[in-house]
C-alpha cells in the first residue's frame, strides 16, 4: 500500500511548486527555503547526534518549549533539529530555539524523505499532534529511527474518517514506536483503530507553557504603546471574523480593542476594513502610542502573543465565531485571562469543555451576544475576578505532560545506547 501511495504522490508532485507559488502570493515567505521541502541542499552543521522534533505551526511550536528545555538541559551532547510546515512556525522556532537547527519538514515524497533522513540521521523523532505522513513514518522505521506521535489527539469525528482507511493506515501507524495521547478518548480511539504499539496518556504539553526570552522586552514596549484603558483582545481571528467583530462590539465602551489576525496576510485586510468603517486605529508595528480617539490596535507582530495576553483584560478566541473550530485558548488561561469563544470549538473540544466546567471561559451561541458578555465582564468586578482566579487553577490542574513525554524519550534513548554498546 505504501508503494501505491508513493506512486500517487509522484503523479501529483509537479503541482507542488505551483502550490508554493500560489501560497507565496499571499505570503512571500512560502517562497523562501523551498529547497528544504524537497530535500535539496540540506545542511547539517552539527557533528552531534540529533534529536528531532516536528511541529506544524506556531501553536505546536510554542507548546514544545518546556520539552525543549528538558531535553536541552539533559542532553547537552545532542543537537536539536526542529521542523515545521509553515513560515510562521519556522520563524517562531527560530525565535524560541536559537540553538536548534530549524528546517521545513520535507514533502511526503519518498525521495524527499530519504534525503532528509540521510542528511540528518536523527537518533529519535517526535511528531507533535496527530500528523500522519506515511513515507515519513515508513522510512523512519526502515532506517531504525524510533518515532513517536506526542500530544496526539484523535477525536470521534477524526476516528470515523481514519477508520474508513484503516487497512492502509494501520501498517503505517504500527511502525511508530509509540503514541503519546492527550486524553482517554484519543487513547480509546487509537485502540479501536487497531494500533498495537505503545499507547500512553501523557496529557497536553500546551498546558506546560513557558515565557519566551523576548517576553519582557515585548511587554515593556507594549506598555509604552497602550494607555490605561482595559484591553479587549481578539486573538488569531480568521477570514471573515474581523467584520463580525467590528459589527458586534460596543465602541462606546471605554476600552481598547486589540485584534490579532492569525495569518499575516490578513493585517492589511483588517486595516482596509477599519478605514472603510472610519474606525480610528493604529498598527502595533508602527510603535506609535495610542491616543484617546484610538479604538482598535492591529496586532501585526510575531512572537508577542503572551505579552498581548498579559496586557489584556479579556480574550476572545478567533476561529470560534465562524465554523473554523476555534484556536487554542490555553495561553490566555496561562496568563490568567478569562476567555470568550463562539460555538465553533471542535478543534479544542476537550479544552473548551473543561474550561467551561471550571468556569474560566464563557461560550456564546450567537455573535450578537458578544457585546453584552464583554460589557458584563468589564462592568462587574466580582464576576470577572471569579473567572480570573479560576484560570490559574485550571492550568495547574493539567500540567505535567512535557515531563511525561521527556521520560519516554529518555527511556528510548537509553535503550538505544545500551543496544549500541552491547552490539545487539
Amino acid at each position: 500500500m505504501i508503494y501505491l501511495y508513493s506512486f500517487f504522490l509522484y503523479l501529483i508532485s509537479p503541482v507542488l511548486p505551483m502550490y508554493l507559488k500560489y501560497r507565496g502570493r499571499k505570503n512571500p515567505d512560502y517562497l523562501l527555503n523551498w529547497h528544504e521541502r524537497f530535500g535539496i541542499n540540506l545542511i547539517n552543521k552539527s557533528s552531534k547526534p540529533i534529536i528531532w522534533l516536528h511541529s506544524v505551526s506556531v501553536g505546536e511550536t510554542r507548546a514544545m518549549m518546556e520539552l525543549v528545555k528538558l531535553l536541552t538541559k539533559e542532553y547537552i551532547n545532542y543537537q536539536l533539529l526542529i521542523t515545521t510546515m509553515t513560515p510562521t512556525g519556522r520563524k517562531t522556532a527560530q525565535n524560541l530555539f536559537p540553538n536548534a537547527i530549524v528546517h521545513y519538514i520535507p514533502y511526503d515524497l519518498a525521495f524527499c524523505v530519504k534525503k532528509f533522513y540521510k542528511n540528518f540521521k536523527p537518533e529519535l523523532g517526535v511528531i507533535m499532534e496527530t500528523e500522519i505522513w506515511p513515507n515519513l513514518i515508513y522510512y523512519a522505521s526502515k532506517n531504525n529511527i524510533p518515532l513517536y506521535l506526542a500530544n496526539a489527539r484523535l477525536s470521534n469525528r477524526s476516528f470515523n474518517g481514519y477508520n474508513r482507511f484503516r487497512k492502509f493506515l494501520l501498517p503505517v501507524l504500527n511502525r511508530l514506536n509509540g503514541i503519546l495521547c492527550q486524553e482517554d478518548n484519543t487513547y480509546n480511539n487509537f485502540k479501536k483503530l487497531g494500533y498495537t504499539g505503545e499507547l500512553i496518556i501523557t496529557g497536553n504539553t500546551k498546558f506546560d507553557l513557558s515565557l519566551p526570552d523576548n517576553y519582557e522586552k515585548s511587554l515593556k514596549e507594549l506598555r509604552v504603546i497602550f494607555d490605561d484603558r482595559k484591553v479587549i483582545c481578539f486573538a488569531s481571528t480568521r477570514d471573515g471574523e474581523e467584520e463580525i467583530i467590528l459589527n458586534n462590539i460596543d465602541f462606546n465602551l471605554d476600552v481598547l480593542y486589540l485584534i490579532i489576525p492569525r495569518h499575516p496576510e490578513r493585517f492589511s485586510i483588517l486595516e482596509k476594513l477599519l478605514k472603510q468603517k472610519n474606525i480610528s486605529y493604529i498598527r502595533r508595528s508602527d510603535n506609535n502610542r495610542v491616543n484617546y480617539n484610538t479604538k482598535v490596535i492591529i496586532g501585526d507582530s510575531m512572537g508577542e502573543m503572551l505579552a498581548y495576553y498579559t496586557i489584556s483584560y479579556i480574550v476572545i478566541m478567533g476561529g470560534s465565531l465562524k465554523g473554523y473550530g476555534g484556536q487554542n485558548p490555553l495561553e490566555a488561561f496561562y496568563m490568567n485571562k478569562p476567555v470568550i469563544f463562539g460555538n465553533s470549538m471542535f478543534n479544542f473540544q476537550k479544552i473548551s469543555d473543561d474550561s467551561l466546567s471550571d468556569k474560566c471561559a464563557i461560550q456564546i451561541e450567537k455573535v450578537d451576544e458578544l457585546s453584552a458578555v464583554i460589557n458584563r465582564l468589564v462592568d462587574n468586578l466580582t464576576i470577572y475576578t471569579e473567572y480570573n482566579n479560576n484560570c490559574d487553577k485550571f492550568i495547574k490542574k493539567y500540567q505535567g505532560a512535557s515531563q511525561k513525554i521527556f521520560d519516554v524519550i529518555q527511556e528510548c534513548l537509553n535503550v538505544s545506547y545500551e543496544t549500541k554498546v552491547s552490539g545487539k
